[in-house]
């Protein structure tokens, strides 16, 4: 598993299964000394029939992310 760095989180793609679907989600890590972890929904009520696909989604999420954020998306 992949994380990037985009300031004060590591990041990644991750899957989430629910009730036999899957959501892609990024996975928001705080950086040390934070503990606090998050999990937000790639796109909004997007579902998918297999696992390799969100899979697949929450990477190139997380991806564009980081790009968007090395680019200055965040910077006011």
């Amino acid at each position: 598993m992949t994380e990037f760095d985009i300031g004060e989180f590591f990041i990644r793609g991750e899957v989430r299964e629910v009730e036999g679907e899957f959501q892609a989600v990024i996975v928001m890590r705080a950086k040390p000394p934070l503990t606090t972890v998050t999990y937000h929904q790639v796109e909004k009520d997007r579902w998918f029939k297999t696992s390799d696909v969100a899979a697949i989604a929450a990477q190139e999420a997380a991806k564009a992310l980081k790009v968007a954020v090395d680019e200055g998306a965040l910077k006011a």
